[in-house]
């Protein structure tokens, strides 16, 4: 087992959700990597950045959560960025259905850099197989 990078978000700050839908893909596909999450981000009215990052896990596994870490980076294009690692530990299977649930969580604009123009989000196995993160610009106040 491998340690997560960066900091953990304090867990009054997450919210999980199990959105009791599924996904279906036509075929099994041989890759045990965690499929990359769906984000929305925004600085909203109290000063926080939240993030809502929908997740797919293989219907054959539980959603074994255990918080969200994040780290200040400069992308490889030299723009300012917040990485976040949603954590959880299930075996690796491939799979062609997948279950689907939401991460929400915030993060007080004091604690990122200055000028943040996007964030990425990645969903992280504890074994460790993490997916392709996904790159999202930040909207609202504090990123434009």
């Amino acid at each position: 087992m491998s340690k997560p990078p960066g900091k953990p978000i304090k867990s009054h700050q997450i919210e999980t959700l199990n959105l009791n839908s599924t996904i279906e893909f036509s075929f099994n596909s041989s890759s045990e990597q965690p499929l990359q999450p769906l984000v929305q981000a925004i600085f909203n009215e109290n000063n926080e950045l939240q993030v809502s990052a929908v997740v797919f896990i293989a219907s054959e596994e539980n959603f074994n959560f255990k918080g969200v870490n994040f780290q200040s980076v400069i992308s490889g294009d030299g723009t300012r960025q917040v990485d976040f690692f949603i954590l959880y530990d299930d075996p690796e299977v491939s799979s062609e259905k997948f279950n689907v649930y939401r991460v929400d969580f915030r993060v007080k604009k004091d604690k990122l850099p200055q000028n943040l123009g996007q964030i990425e989000v990645f969903l992280w196995d504890e074994d460790p197989v993490t997916s392709r993160g996904t790159v999202t610009p930040v909207h609202g106040s504090g990123g434009e």
